[in-house]
């Protein structure tokens, strides 16, 4: 056995895997809350040609807060993580495609609310990202999964999953001028360490190793094990020296993205047997 598995398979690790539903479901619940709290902005959010504005900011609201519940609690678990990753995959169609687009005269998708076109890229991959990870919960609360590890949902949620873990990569060298980590949407959130460049590169380059494992099915625990330990860190490292200086930003969801993919990966290892590492 070599020594990065048996890093891999410690309790210490074992006992961060089994935090991965609660790391997804967590920011669910924040988001479904904020959703009352901030209506009037929610609401600004949905496109123009979906009526009912506000209606729609309540129900995603709710559904966002009953889904993580239900995750925390495993209560209607395999329904509540597909209508999760069912419902965030609608967004990234419906509204993240439509703002990537920016077709001339569209007056939502030039709205400045969305920030400029390198924010709304990464934005979209960390969306699709909570959706594969929102299918590889549902995919965990099935029996085939526990069998075979093949469930359909479980496979949609880890193709979608490495997908936007490369995507995310590939970003670092799009953009290397963005922290690393779970690159967030505006360059003013600022990486503490010396040599960013150089951080931004090399984990690009991780996330593109793990992205590429996780779609290929190869050393998957080990890679999404990883994966979720380098996205905490670098969380850690950004995010809190950022919000001690601007509290307001709490209510931001930039971060809690971050965490939920954080959360996506630690269930995708968690659902392996260790001999899959």
């Amino acid at each position: 056995m070599s020594r990065t598995t048996t890093i891999v398979d410690n309790r210490a690790v074992d006992a961060l895997l089994k935090s991965g539903r609660f790391l997804l479901a967590l920011p669910m619940v924040i988001f479904g809350v904020e959703h009352f709290l901030f209506a009037g902005f929610v609401a600004m959010i949905v496109p123009p040609w979906i009526p009912w504005h506000f209606f729609w900011t309540y129900f995603v609201g709710i559904a966002l807060i009953a889904a993580g519940i239900a995750i925390i609690v495993k209560r209607e678990a395999w329904l509540a993580g597909f209508l999760l990753g069912a419902m965030i995959l609608a967004f990234v169609v419906l509204i993240h495609s439509r703002l990537l687009a920016q077709m001339p005269g569209d007056l939502f998708a030039a709205n400045p609310i969305f920030g400029p076109h390198p924010g709304r890229l990464n934005n979209a991959c960390k969306d699709l990202g909570l959706s594969g990870a929102a299918f590889l919960f549902a995919g965990t609360q099935a029996e085939t999964c526990g069998i075979s590890g093949k469930d359909r949902v479980f496979t949609l949620g880890r193709v979608l999953f490495a997908i936007a873990v490369a995507a995310l990569g590939v970003l670092h060298f799009v953009y290397p001028a963005f922290a690393p980590g779970v690159q967030p949407m505006s360059t003013a959130v600022a990486f503490p360490l010396p040599g960013q460049p150089v951080w931004s590169y090399l984990t690009g380059v991780a996330f593109l190793a793990a992205g590429t494992a996780i779609f290929l099915n190869s050393k998957i625990r080990l890679a999404a094990t990883l994966l979720g330990i380098l996205i905490l860190l670098f969380g850690l490292i950004v995010w809190v020296p950022w919000l001690a200086a601007h509290p307001q930003d709490v209510a931001g969801g930039n971060y809690l993205k971050d965490m939920g993919l954080a959360g996506g990966a630690l269930l995708l290892a968690g659902a392996l047997p260790k001999r899959d590492g």
